[in-house]
């Protein structure tokens, strides 16, 4: 039983002298309405994991990628680990592709990992989100992370364009 339904429950039957009294509408009332916010609350954490799911995996890619460095990375090579995770899944799209018969439509699975790549391209040109590998102490809080959400608070993130102005002002000069 629920914690908040169990509460309920416990409160009737303190009430009642120990009986849940089942004919009670009153109380009937009551269990559903416990019933139905324990369901909500449920339902409200699943979509709540569910949305942060891609971002967990993101950072734990980032954690492996940085596994076995000595010293913190340079912008090309951040970089670099962010186009092989923009096109972790180009194998598999091609796949797709040869497999399909000509003449059928695209498959929903192959058209959902080319908006993945599609959309992942474009937030790598306004500024692909990671953590920040420029700082060997967050590099290490990174690899002390324990795949919660909640220990992600403790790494800091930036923002990595595809061309940043900094360096093409350093170009011009």
């Amino acid at each position: 039983m629920p914690v908040a339904l169990a509460k309920v429950a416990k409160k009737i039957r303190a009430k009642k002298g120990g009986k849940l009294d089942q004919l009670s509408v009153r109380h009937t009332n009551k269990l559903n309405r416990a019933t139905q916010r324990e369901a909500k609350l449920r339902r409200l954490e699943a979509s709540r994991s569910k949305a942060r799911d891609p971002e967990l995996v993101r950072v734990g890619y980032f954690k492996v990628a940085t596994k076995d460095t000595a010293e913190p990375l340079g912008i090309s090579q951040i970089r670099d680990l962010i186009e092989r995770w923009v096109h972790r899944n180009d194998e598999e799209l091609a796949g797709l592709q040869r497999a399909r018969r000509p003449g059928r439509p695209p498959s929903t699975e192959g058209g959902l990992l080319k908006q993945r790549i599609v959309r992942e391209m474009e937030e790598f040109r306004t500024g692909f989100y990671v953590p920040d590998l420029q700082d060997w102490a967050n590099i290490e809080w990174l690899q002390r992370w324990d795949g919660s959400v909640g220990a992600l608070a403790q790494i800091r993130f930036r923002r990595i364009a595809r061309e940043d102005s900094e360096a093409s002002s350093e170009m011009d000069l």
